[in-house]
């Protein structure tokens, strides 16, 4: 008889499937439209512009975007 810790029978690989990514895997998250949000959200560009220097005519761009496309709808808004 065979012993059964010496068995040799080749067993197929069990490997196990990659789970597709999500975006909470890589830790990004929502701001909501409150005033928390609004702290949050100039927090982090405030983070931003001190930790990455290339980043600041980025960060000004759509900071003036932002203003620009905010006060047209105002305006349209409040016409």
């Amino acid at each position: 008889m065979s012993d059964p810790k010496w068995d040799v029978t080749p067993k197929p690989l069990q490997v196990e499937r990659p789970r597709p990514a999500s975006f909470s895997s890589f830790g990004s998250f929502s701001v909501p439209g409150t005033r928390a949000g609004a702290v949050v959200s100039i927090g982090l560009v405030v983070i931003a512009w001190l930790a990455i220097p290339i980043a600041h005519p980025f960060l000004l761009g759509t900071g003036g975007l932002g203003v620009l496309i905010g006060v047209i709808l105002w305006w349209k808004h409040n016409l």
